[in-house]
């Protein structure tokens, strides 16, 4: 299985990648709370579509763990039993209210865009599994090492996730849960450099320009996470998308020191590219002008935040324009070598 090893990898990293995307996509939508408990849905394992399947109904039959929304609450049936009177089983103790959330409303579109994002997650255990594996028969005890890493640190990931939903989206566990992710992309990456064997000859003053950009770029990425929780913070209190930049500008210093860190990443990749000089070999140029491609997006989309109407669409967007900076560059530092 050793020649399987590099597609595995790139497998892994990319459907990581994908869950990156569909977590975006659900803070976008506001789908963080679609399926109130985990790992199940409403105590499925197959997301309802309809609100009639999460709505009490006299004569069906509940398992233990279930969940359906009564009286603008929602309950868990605390054991298996067919529905009779609701006062009375309640009076029973076979219902009881789930008091971590407050969630009264069944919206099928939250639930299944949240779904989808935990089945991309499950998916993306596949190849990180078979890696190790792989990597295992072929007595590579690098790659091997590094491939349990990322499994556990696809474990982490999970046991976070679960946090998030039982916490309800409680402050900075996103954060830690993208950064979790963010981890495991890093070692995918750095299994498939290894596997590619690609290894280029920089002066140590552009490696280590590249490792201070890296710093700082991951420190952007940092705080525009907790400038997202203020954002999704400001909207749940009822302002308008139009005036969040400027009652971010007005109250939030985070928003500040996060707005004003472009340029200091902006300086940071100039300082390592200037430094590598104008020559190289092709996939070291191709890094070169994608991370300044996608530093041109950050800097758009930005701008839209701050003078625009600080449009829901294009905050995912300027999250994997600044993950797909850390991450392009962050490969190009395991492919070269300072002298």
């Amino acid at each position: 299985m050793s020649g399987a090893r590099l597609p595995l990898a790139r497998a892994s990293f990319w459907l990581a990648f994908l869950v990156v995307l569909a977590g975006s996509v659900v803070r976008m939508t506001g789908s963080g709370m679609g399926c109130p408990d985990w790992p199940k849905c409403f105590g499925l394992l197959v997301p309802p579509t309809e609100a009639s399947q999460v709505t009490w109904t006299p004569g069906a039959e509940y398992d233990e763990g279930r969940m359906l929304v009564k009286n603008d609450t929602l309950w868990v049936a605390q054991s298996a039993f067919v529905a009779r009177e609701f006062d009375v089983e309640r009076a029973r103790g076979q219902w009881q209210p789930y008091l971590k959330h407050d969630y009264a409303t069944f919206n099928a579109a939250h639930t299944w865009i949240e779904f989808i994002n935990r089945c991309l997650g499950a998916l993306a255990g596949i190849p990180a599994l078979l890696l190790l594996l792989a990597a295992a028969l072929s007595r590579d005890l690098h790659t091997t090492l590094l491939a349990l890493l990322g499994v556990l640190a696809l474990g982490f990931v999970a046991w976070l996730g679960k946090l998030v939903v039982d916490g309800n989206l409680i402050p900075h566990s996103i954060t830690m849960h993208m950064l979790g992710a963010l981890a495991i992309l890093c070692i995918d990456s750095v299994i498939i450099q290894r596997l590619r064997g690609l290894t280029v000859r920089w002066h140590r003053s552009a490696r280590w320009g590249l490792a201070l950009a890296l710093a700082v770029t991951l420190a952007q990425i940092l705080t525009g996470t907790e400038v997202r929780e203020v954002v999704d913070l400001l909207l749940k209190q009822g302002l308008g998308r139009p005036d969040l930049a400027t009652s971010l500008a007005e109250s939030h210093v985070l928003y500040l020191i996060h707005r004003s860190g472009y340029w200091v990443v902006m300086a940071a990749h100039a300082f390592w590219i200037w430094r590598m000089g104008p020559f190289g070999q092709k996939h070291v140029i191709r890094a070169r002008n994608v991370v300044v491609l996608l530093l041109v997006g950050q800097l758009a989309t930005g701008l839209l935040f701050a003078y625009g109407a600080f449009s829901a669409w294009a905050q995912p967007i300027h999250l994997l324009l600044g993950l797909g900076v850390f991450l392009t560059s962050w490969g190009l530092y395991w492919r070269t070598t300072s002298h």
